[in-house]
């Protein structure tokens, strides 16, 4: 069960990185799909937050005393903690962004989708440093 909980956050998680590339690079065509796969990354960004709050819910108090016992502590109290609270902005980013395509406004939405890139790829940089605290 763990595993594959874990894997459906990865691969969520790694769509709401491939996903708004994609939109960035057809954002000035506006083909018909854009809203669609505006919609779909949103939604993905949502559906994240279940996997998420099942890792925290049942597995996260092992992992926080196994990173706060290991070499890096500061992994935990730092790197996790921050994890947690701003990955609370990736729907709420994604949503108001496939908001603006819908709306029209597709250059506006340009930088909120950055946004979702930014916040996303850091996330996954941070949950790395955390398994690595884990271990070391």
């Amino acid at each position: 069960m763990r595993d594959l909980v874990l894997f459906a956050h990865i691969i969520l998680g790694l769509s709401l990185i491939a996903f708004p590339i994609i939109i960035l690079l057809y954002i000035k065509k506006r083909p018909n799909w854009l809203k669609h796969i505006s919609f779909i990354t949103a939604a993905a960004s949502w559906l994240l937050l279940l996997p998420s709050g099942k890792l925290y819910l049942t597995f996260y108090p092992a992992t926080k005393t196994l990173v706060n016992a290991g070499a890096w502590p500061w992994a935990h109290s730092i790197v996790m903690e921050t994890k947690e609270h701003w990955g609370l902005l990736i729907p709420i980013a994604a949503t108001v962004a496939a908001g603006l395509i819908f709306t029209g406004k597709h250059e506006e939405s340009r930088k909120w989708w950055i946004l979702v890139i930014a916040v996303s790829a850091l996330l996954g940089v941070m949950g790395r440093v955390v398994k690595i605290g884990a271990l070391a």
